[in-house]
């Protein structure tokens, strides 16, 4: 074997090594602490820029978030940690010193080493002295640093065609308390002889040995971070007779000594004076290459195949998609003056809203905290736009019936989106989007609220006075609901109606003239019949609310909108990407489906994930994807059903779904310009489709013209005794729809001309909604009959035959074959964007 055959290894091998030893030289501290600055080595490593990554950050990319920087200190340092918890006095001394060794990997906390009694402590609360280097000032001693490079010599011995060090040289210590062992000494004697031993061949400590949780030679494992308190505790408490004072050295000496100033903390045992074998480690690195010998086997490496990676010749100055960390509190967003100016920008906000009037504290008031929030805001390409800063008020605090009543958010559905942004596109309307600045504080509150000044805005003049809000605030409890009616009562001025099917849809008509608007929290979306129209009504906006008009509409919600000649076009490609970043799986390979067609998802099969909580963020990640990728539904759907209780399969779903979005980021929901005066629906079901319960899952896809805007997949609440009544069910839910459907319609104005033809490729559900005579097997699903039948009755509805081939809702229902899915898929308007070689606008 030669380092070549396996160089990207060896070359990471490279970097760490030169890591160390520039941390070990710049600490002037001997290598027997190589394993506290390869922990801090690759702890570095790991929170910068690398070139592997596309000059990423690998912490970031693991953790979706940038590192924190302001913890790092100077390896080897002085440092002083707080030892109030381990004195037994009051008048004890609270701190002293220590040499910082690291970054606890199980602690949020340093390491921190004591020289004289080689404790190593673990506290969240230490002050550095990063120009003074304990070691620099312990004497050289050089016949315990050769004594050192033997034992390491000891554990690495590979084979005899690996070219030794000379120790002909070495002296041993004059200090002998105890026979030196013979030839015959065990392995675990030999450990226990050199404390800094350790088989680097095998990766593990000699068999047989005791792992030594102290450090060696002054040193101590990472395995040792496991007894600690919250502040402050020690690794392990050495014996008492363990440490000797250092002898000065005697006699000639050998040319492998470092110019390292250092000292070596022995046990009372002398150093042997030869070595006759190298025990175990040489024996297994014999035995593997005498295997590899046997096998005739070759190593094929990737220069061999030229599957190489093209070298990635970026610098870190030359990125610029890296963005300052966001800060956790006010005081880390001093550091930065785009925080500063940000939450500048938000107090005088807040001011020129007179938001708060300054009281005096009445005595016994609930007085509401508050925390500065800060956050990056990106543009659709991911880009960094600007930095966010928000004074959000603690509403936990709130007290139900004294500080806050009732509660409300407006949020628009999604099907009102797609049904408003069809019939833009259908008649060619300009759309526009607008962004409310700060409008929860446009809000009148009705309660009185008492809250804390801001952080770093306190009033010289009246630092104890609280401040009573007139205006609502972010994190209230009534603040959505205050802004709502503010803005609802505004908007009703202008000629508008709130819609009673969503009352975040507000419709304008004026004879011609037609506007909707739609609101989701402090987002817009305006569309009108008239480019005039339009203006105006912004115009009217922006003398109320402050506000920005975002011009043409393009990204809305986390969703990419572009249009076209052939229409709109939706997309969460960004979206996408930044949840393969997140999950860890921006590299793998794609599938075509994003569900097996041959597997059922059971609640017991498998063992429980180890991380419930990211396993119900994925789920959640997903659910907003199916916005724009309706195909996804019946997976994510399947996936939801286990949030209480996550298996192992569950989440190799989960996995599955990702790597199918992996391969198909450029696809999204188109809405073509095709008349939209008629209403289809298709229902289908997947009768007993459940392992554990044999309910069935109902599913249905809704069409306006051509466009698809509504649809569902969703387990059935009960059991039903027959394909017949499974179907009919899903069929009552999809007629349910349809009906909201054209009662929304009804309210944009727009007419449609035909009944809405529900689809269904079960025979006897369809006889059952056309036949009014009653029968036995149709009792317990009288309710959902009634509805339906009536419905066609009044002539709203018709509910016709299918072919299971051309039944569009098999894929709400199942896992469906790669043929089936590409075709259904596409039919449900789910396709590359149009507008790619076209250009929008």
């Amino acid at each position: 074997y030669t380092s070549p055959q396996n160089g990207k290894a060896e070359r990471v091998l490279r970097t760490i090594n030169k890591s160390i030893r520039t941390l070990l030289i710049q600490a002037s501290m001997p290598p027997s602490y190589w394993a506290e600055a390869l922990a801090t080595a690759t702890y570095l490593l790991n929170r910068r820029p690398s070139t592997s990554v596309r000059n990423s950050i690998p912490y970031q990319l693991l953790h979706n978030k940038l590192p924190d920087y302001s913890n790092l200190q100077v390896f080897g340092c002085l440092c002083y940690p707080n030892l109030s918890a381990m004195t037994s006095h009051k008048l004890s001394p609270r701190s002293a010193p220590y040499v910082f060794l690291g970054y606890s990997a199980s602690h949020k906390g340093f390491r921190c080493l004591d020289i004289s009694t080689r404790r190593l402590y673990i506290s969240r609360h230490v002050v550095f002295d990063e120009k003074t280097f304990p070691f620099a000032a312990i004497p050289q001693d050089a016949s315990s640093f050769d004594f050192l490079l033997q034992g390491f010599s000891i554990a690495v011995a590979p084979s005899s065609e690996v070219e030794r060090p000379r120790f002909s040289s070495m002296t041993p210590s004059p200090e002998v308390e105890q026979p030196i062992p013979d030839d015959d000494t065990s392995g675990t004697e030999l450990f226990q002889l050199l404390p800094g031993l350790r088989s680097s061949a095998a990766g593990r400590p000699l068999a047989g040995s005791p792992v030594d949780a102290r450090l060696p030679g002054g040193c101590a494992n990472d395995a040792a971070n496991g007894s600690s308190s919250s502040n402050l505790s020690p690794v392990m408490d050495p014996p008492a007779a363990s440490v000797v004072r250092p002898a000065p050295s005697e006699g000639p000496t050998t040319s492998l000594i470092s110019p390292y100033r250092h000292t070596y903390l022995r046990r009372s045992q002398p150093a042997p004076t030869a070595i006759h074998r190298p025990i175990r480690a040489s024996r297994a690195f014999h035995s593997a290459t005498d295997q590899q010998q046997q096998t005739g086997h070759t190593m094929v490496t990737r220069s061999q195949t030229g599957h190489l990676r093209p070298i990635q010749r970026f610098t870190y100055t030359a990125t610029h998609d890296v963005v300052s960390p966001v800060p956790s509190n006010y005081r880390s967003a001093l550091a930065d003056p785009n925080w500063r100016a940000a939450t500048a920008n938000e107090y005088k906000a807040l001011v020129d809203n007179n938001t708060w009037r300054l009281v005096p504290r009445p005595p016994g008031a609930n007085v509401v905290t508050g925390k500065w929030i800060f956050k990056h805001k990106f543009h659709s390409d991911g880009t960094l736009a600007r930095h966010k800063a928000r004074w959000v008020v603690r509403g936990y605090s709130q007290q139900h019936g004294i500080d806050y009543d009732e509660t409300f958010s407006p949020v628009v559905k999604p099907a009102t989106i797609h049904v408003v942004l069809s019939i833009a596109a259908s008649r060619s309307w300009p759309i526009h989007q607008l962004d409310v600045k700060n409008a929860f504080l446009h809000g009148n509150l009705e309660e009185t609220v008492y809250y804390q000044q801001p952080s770093g805005f306190v009033d010289p003049s009246a630092p104890n006075a609280v401040c009573l809000l007139q205006k609502s605030l972010y994190g209230l409890k009534q603040a959505p609901r205050a802004w709502y009616q503010r803005f609802a009562t505004y908007i009703r001025q202008l000629g508008f109606t709130s819609s009673a099917s969503n009352t975040s849809l507000f419709v304008y008509k004026d004879g011609d003239n037609i506007a909707y608007l739609l609101l989701y929290v402090d987002d817009i979306i305006l569309t009108a019949s008239s480019a005039t129209l339009l203006h105006h009504i912004t115009a009217r906006l922006h003398s109320e609310f402050a506000m920005t008009d975002l011009g043409d509409l393009h990204f809305f919600l986390g969703i990419s909108v572009t249009r076209s000649s052939d229409g709109l076009f939706l997309s969460q490609r960004q979206y996408v990407v930044d949840l393969l970043k997140r999950a860890g799986m921006s590299e793998c390979h794609s599938t075509a489906t994003p569900v097996d067609a041959r597997s059922k998802l059971s609640a017991t099969d498998g063992a429980p994930v180890s991380d419930p909580t990211e396993y119900r963020s994925l789920v959640g990640a997903l659910q907003y994807l199916t916005l724009t990728r309706p195909e996804l539904a019946y997976a994510v759907q399947q996936v939801c059903l286990f949030m209480h209780d996550p298996r192992e399969p569950h989440l190799a779903l989960i996995k599955r779904i990702l790597r199918y979005i992996k391969g198909t980021l450029h696809i999204g929901l188109h809405l073509g310009t095709t008349p939209v005066d008629s209403l289809t629906a298709y229902s289908d079901a997947d009768w007993a489709g459940c392992p554990d319960s044999h309910r069935s899952t109902s599913g249905y896809c809704v069409f306006l013209g051509d466009n698809l805007v509504s649809w569902s997949s969703k387990r059935q609440t009960t059991v039903s005794r027959s394909s017949a009544e499974a179907e009919y069910r899903a069929v009552a839910h999809a007629i349910a729809e349809c009906c909201w459907l054209r009662q929304l319609l009804s309210e944009l104005h727009i007419s449609l001309t035909s009944a809405t033809v529900v689809y269904c490729d079960n025979v006897s559900a369809v006889y059952m909604a056309a036949n009014p005579v009653h029968h036995r097997r149709t009792k317990h699903i009288e309710i959902d009959i009634h509805f339906v039948r009536e419905k066609v009755a009044l002539g709203q509805v018709r509910v016709l035959h299918l072919p299971s081939s051309h039944q569009f809702a098999d894929i709400m229902t199942k896992g469906l074959p790669v043929q089936l899915f590409t075709e259904f898929r596409s039919s449900l308007c789910v396709r590359d964007n149009p507008a790619s070689t076209a250009g929008g606008y």
